[in-house]
C-alpha cells in the first residue's frame, strides 16, 4: 500500500493537490498507511459527506476500517500474554462484541494464537510455541512470538 510515487507530483495534477475532497481522501490514505486510527476516524467524521459520495470508497470503507483496527490491535496486543478486551476496546474506540469479532478473525486466520475467555474477557496468548530469538515483524522486533505478521 505504501508508494514513494507522488500522483500530484504532476503538473496536470498539481492544481488540485489542495482540493478539500481530494485533501480529505489525500489525509485518510496517510493516516491508513500510518495506522493513525484516531487520525483515520476523524477524517472520516469531518469529511463523511465527500468521501461517502465517492461509490468506490463507500463500498470499501467497511473493509479498511477493519484492516487498520486489525494492523492496530495486533500491535497493541504484541507485548502481553494476557490482555482484557474492554481495554482494547477502549483504545481502538469500538465496542467489545467488535473487538471480539476482530479477535475471532485473527484466531481464525492464524494471524493470533491465542483463545478468547469471554467470561472474563480476557485475550489469552498460547505459550505453547517457544521461541529462542525474537521474531522480525514487517521490519520491526516482536516482543510476542504469538503474532504472525498479515
Amino acid at each position: 500500500m505504501k508508494s514513494g510515487i507522488n500522483p500530484f507530483d504532476s503538473q496536470e495534477a498539481k492544481p488540485y493537490k489542495n482540493d478539500p475532497e481530494i485533501l480529505a481522501m489525500t489525509n485518510l490514505v496517510v493516516s491508513y498507511q500510518n495506522n493513525d486510527i484516531n487520525q483515520f476516524e476523524l477524517i472520516l467524521k469531518q469529511n463523511r459527506n465527500n468521501i461517502m459520495d465517492d461509490p468506490f470508497i463507500r463500498e470499501h470503507i467497511e473493509d479498511l476500517l477493519r484492516n487498520i483496527r486489525t494492523q492496530v490491535l495486533i500491535k497493541l496486543i504484541r507485548p502481553y500474554t494476557r490482555i482484557y478486551i474492554p481495554f482494547i476496546s477502549k483504545e481502538l474506540n469500538i465496542d467489545v462484541s467488535e473487538v471480539e469479532s476482530l479477535l475471532v478473525s485473527c484466531i481464525l486466520d492464524n494471524t493470533i494464537h491465542g483463545r478468547i475467555d469471554q467470561v472474563n474477557q480476557v485475550l489469552e496468548l498460547d505459550k505453547k510455541s517457544v521461541c529462542a530469538a525474537r521474531y522480525k515483524l514487517e521490519g520491526e522486533v516482536s516482543c510476542n512470538p504469538y503474532i504472525q505478521p498479515l
